[in-house]
């Protein structure tokens, strides 16, 4: 296998790994109430406010933001991997990096399917 090759494997599989972060970062919860900072005060103070609802804006929209980083990510992988399997053709190197490619296109796939599917919501007076 070719440095070039070993390279760009290693680092398609560091664009993978950031996906799963980017994927993990937008599951997390936006409101500041749910967060540790406030817990004592959401303890001291009995009318300490109702928390953000999950489904308002802009908190509707993390997740979605964040899976569409991790589509454009995605992207360049494959367009990576494709130019380098253009340009290399050992078996070794066609397995590794056909391998890495393959699971970021099934990646991309099921991220473009979950962007098609989860509807926009918009402010009130956009």
């Amino acid at each position: 296998m070719s440095t070039e090759a070993g390279f760009v494997a290693v680092y398609l599989a560091a664009l993978l790994v950031l996906v799963g972060v980017l994927e993990l970062y937008g599951r997390q919860s936006t409101s500041a109430w749910a967060s540790r900072v406030f817990a004592g005060y959401r303890r001291a103070v009995p009318d300490a406010p109702e928390p953000a609802d999950p489904e308002d804006w802009p908190h509707s929209e993390v997740r979605r933001f964040h899976g569409v980083l991790s589509a454009l990510v995605v992207a360049v992988a494959i367009v990576l991997a494709a130019v380098e399997l253009l340009r290399h053709h050992r078996p070794a190197e066609l397995a590794v990096l056909s391998t890495i490619g393959l699971l970021h296109a099934l990646l991309g796939s099921r991220l473009l399917g979950r962007l098609r599917r989860k509807p926009v919501r918009r402010p009130a007076g956009m």
